[in-house]
């Protein structure tokens, strides 16, 4: 059996709206810096962007979350933009 494998999940969610449907994927990357600099650098949500690591009802239950958030500003539970991490196994033969 492999390791678990991590990636990190860049979305934009607005709560106010259906939790699946108010739901944007921007990114899946190997590592959270990666997913942040696709959010710094998105044309609609990007700036001056940090996070700040969440105890969030998103992915599963052993998943890793943090709120992303303007700089020098408080992360806010109904923020729009998140990063999850996720762990992935992968086989190592298909035998």
């Amino acid at each position: 059996m492999a390791e678990p494998t991590a990636v990190y999940i860049a979305e934009v969610i607005w709560f106010a709206d259906n939790p699946v449907d108010g739901r944007k994927r921007i990114a899946v990357c190997a590592s959270l810096d990666a997913a942040l600099d696709i959010l710094r650098g998105h044309h609609i949500h990007g700036g001056d962007l940090v996070v700040t690591e969440t105890a969030s009802a998103l992915g599963t239950s052993d998943a890793r979350t943090w709120a992303v958030h303007e700089r020098g500003e408080e992360p806010d539970d109904e923020g729009h933009l998140w990063i999850t991490e996720e762990q992935l196994i992968e086989e190592l033969s298909r035998g």
